[in-house]
């Protein structure tokens, strides 16, 4: 079966889970920078990671954003969308 995906709504992924897992990740990729062995760990410390985590993250929807715009702005102007082939088991 051929499913093609031709129009993605932005609110959809907003305000589903995609959020708060791209915050997960940039959370945990900033807390990688403890174990830097030239860190000295105190409260204005952590809360610069959680800071970047939070800048990385609205950076990284943001960018989800437009290019959700753009893609729905050419599946708009009639160029194909992304085709799946599912097989059925």
């Amino acid at each position: 079966m051929r499913v093609e995906i031709k129009k993605i709504g932005i609110s959809t992924v907003l305000f589903s889970v995609f959020p708060l897992a791209v915050f997960v990740v940039m959370l945990l990729s900033a807390f990688m920078e403890i174990f830097n062995p030239d860190v000295a760990i105190s409260m204005a410390y952590i809360m610069g990671l959680v800071m970047r985590a939070i800048q990385s993250t609205l950076l990284f929807l943001v960018s989800t954003v437009v290019f959700l715009l753009a893609y729905n702005w050419l599946c708009a102007l009639g160029i194909r969308g992304v085709r799946v082939d599912l097989e059925d088991k």
